[in-house]
């Protein structure tokens, strides 16, 4: 193989390894900002709840799509390939985090929908402010 061909060949290498880290990036990007908003909307929905500016109905509503927007985020990110250890810190930080917003707007919901007071809204907060600290991170290394 002569220098030419083998220094084709190493950037080509190169730039499909930055091309896969970008698309995954992008794709993380995507997966916490759909979190993102599903968690913002179901605190922002019982809020409104909570005063009196929202019907039960139209809160029930909410909270059903945002369980299953959060739930497809966290489904894309099974199609997330890592490139290398960084990216699978990253997209593995991404699964706990969105996980851990499923887990608490799923029993925000299913409080709500029995009629009692929702009792995780720490949990949903929390949740919340990790997918952000997440988000953050990502639009900053772009």
């Amino acid at each position: 193989m002569s220098k030419g061909t083998a220094g084709l060949v190493l950037s080509l290498s190169l730039i499909c390894g930055c091309s896969q880290q970008g698309a995954a990036t992008d794709d993380l990007i995507h997966a916490l900002t759909d979190a993102h908003s599903a968690i913002a909307s179901s605190i922002l929905g019982i809020n409104l709840y909570h005063q009196h500016r929202s019907t039960r109905a139209a809160t029930e509503t909410l909270m059903e799509d945002m369980a299953r927007q959060i739930a497809d985020a966290e489904r894309s990110l099974e199609t997330v390939r890592v490139a290398g250890e960084k990216t699978q810190l990253e997209r593995d930080a991404a699964l706990v985090a969105i996980h851990d917003g499923t887990a608490a707007l799923l029993t925000s919901r299913d409080q709500f929908e029995q009629g009692g007071p929702v009792g995780n809204m720490a949990d949903l907060e929390s949740a919340g402010r990790q997918v952000d600290d997440l988000l953050d991170q990502h639009r900053g290394s772009q």
